[in-house]
C-alpha cells in the first residue's frame, strides 16, 4: 500500500511500554493512519469505502464472532418473542457467515484464512484468527478434528519452547512471526478466553480445562498483562489491562464443566 501525505502525529501508544518493539512499527502506523485519512475523505460512507480504499480484507475471526453474536441475538429474540421475519433475518445472517467461513478453509494449514478483496485471494498466514470456525461451532467431525490437530501441533500450543501451552497470536512457523510485537506473536489472555469458550461449547472439555488452567497460571505468574512473550513469559503492553482482569474473573467464576451459552 502506498502512503500519501500524512499530517504530523504523535505515537501515544509507545509511551505506555518500556520497549517500542512491543508495538507496531512507524511504517505500520503510517499505513494505519493513512487508511484513517482515506476513510475521512470518503466520509465513512460504506459504498465509497468499498470503491476507494486500497486495503479491504475480510477478517475471519471477526466474522466468526459475528456469527456467535447473531446466535446470542437469536436467543434474545426467542425470549422477547420478536416476529418470525426478524428471527429469520438473524438466522440468515448467521448462515451467511458460516458459508463464507467455509469457503476460506485452507486444507494444508488446517486453518481458516482472511480474504483480500483487492487481490481477490486469501491472506495465507498462520494466525490465531484461523481458529474462527471453532468460535462459530457446529462443525463436522472432520473439520473440528483438523482444527484441533492444528491447535495441538507445534505450530501453536504444542510448540516445545512455549512458556505456557497457550496459542501465540501468530504461529512461530509463520514468516511474519515476531515474538514481542503487537499481534505478530505474543499470546493474549482474552483470545485464550475466546478459544476456551469455543472448546467448552464444542464438548472439548479436557482441552478447554487445560487452556483455562494454563491461562490462569500465566496470569498468576505475571499479573494482568495485555499480552505476553510466548517463549520467555515476559509481560508486554499495558501491565494493568482490564480485559485480562475480566477474563480472569470469568474463569474463576466458571467451573471447568460448565458449558457457556452462545454470547455468554
Amino acid at each position: 500500500m502506498t502512503v500519501g501525505d500524512l499530517p504530523p502525529y504523535t505515537r501515544f501508544d509507545i509511551q505506555h511500554v518500556a520497549d517500542p518493539s512491543q508495538r507496531p512499527t512507524n511504517a505500520e502506523y503510517d499505513r494505519y493512519l493513512w487508511l484513517v485519512e482515506l476513510l475521512k475523505r470518503a466520509r465513512y460512507d460504506e459504498a465509497a469505502v468499498y470503491r476507494s480504499l486500497p486495503f479491504l480484507v475480510k477478517g475471519v475471526f471477526f466474522s466468526g464472532v459475528l456469527v456467535a453474536a447473531n446466535e446470542a441475538l437469536q436467543a434474545i429474540a426467542d425470549v422477547v418473542e420478536v416476529p418470525d421475519d426478524e428471527r429469520q433475518t438473524i438466522a440468515d445472517r448467521a448462515d451467511r457467515g458460516r458459508r463464507a467461513l467455509d469457503t476460506q478453509w485452507d486444507e494444508r494449514l488446517g486453518l481458516c484464512m482472511d480474504y483480500d478483496l483487492r487481490a481477490a485471494a486469501p491472506v495465507v498466514t498462520q494466525t490465531i484468527g484461523g481458529f474462527a470456525p471453532l468460535v462459530v461451532g457446529g462443525l463436522t467431525p472432520a473439520r473440528q478434528a483438523a482444527l484441533l490437530a492444528t491447535f495441538d501441533s507445534p505450530a501453536f500450543t504444542g510448540h516445545p519452547a512455549l512458556r505456557w501451552p497457550v496459542p501465540p497470536s501468530t504461529s512461530p512457523d509463520d514468516p511474519g512471526f515476531r515474538s514481542r510485537s503487537y499481534w505478530r506473536g505474543p499470546t493474549w489472555p482474552f483470545m485464550n478466553w475466546f478459544l476456551w469458550w469455543a472448546l467448552t461449547r464444542a464438548g472439548e472439555t479436557e482441552r478447554a480445562s487445560r487452556l483455562r488452567q494454563a491461562s490462569l497460571d500465566q496470569i498468576a505468574s505475571i499479573g494482568f498483562a495485555e499480552y505476553v512473550e510466548p517463549f520467555t513469559g515476559e509481560p508486554l503492553g499495558s501491565m494493568e489491562q482490564s480485559w485480562t482482569a475480566a477474563v480472569a474473573l470469568d474463569w474463576l467464576a466458571t467451573g471447568d464443566e460448565e458449558a457457556p451459552r452462545p454470547g455468554a
